[in-house]
């Protein structure tokens, strides 16, 4: 057994044509990717396509396992009262 990593084809060996399309919210959301990140939405989509984008079931802010802003801050609710002078000074 060989400790060497198997030889690779020479890269002037056959191609390989793909065409992939991606319709719906998730297309939505590889066009505001690229947009965001500068790439064109072809490049974020053969990304996805290769699995590097990983493309989330809901949108964000919208999961159900994320509790509501106020559930989250454990503190009393006049809190800002008491602060407002102290930030005053």
């Amino acid at each position: 057994m060989s400790d060497q990593p198997p030889e690779l084809p020479p890269e002037d060996g056959p191609s390989i044509t793909a065409h992939v399309t991606a319709t719906g919210a998730t297309a939505d959301y590889l066009r505001q990717l690229a947009a965001v990140t500068g790439q064109s939405p072809e490049t974020v989509t053969i990304q996805w396509a290769a699995g590097q984008v990983v493309v989330p079931d809901t949108a964000l802010g919208d999961d159900p396992a994320v509790p509501e802003w106020p559930a989250l801050f454990d503190g009393p609710p006049d809190l800002s009262e008491p602060a407002h002078p102290c930030l005053r000074r």
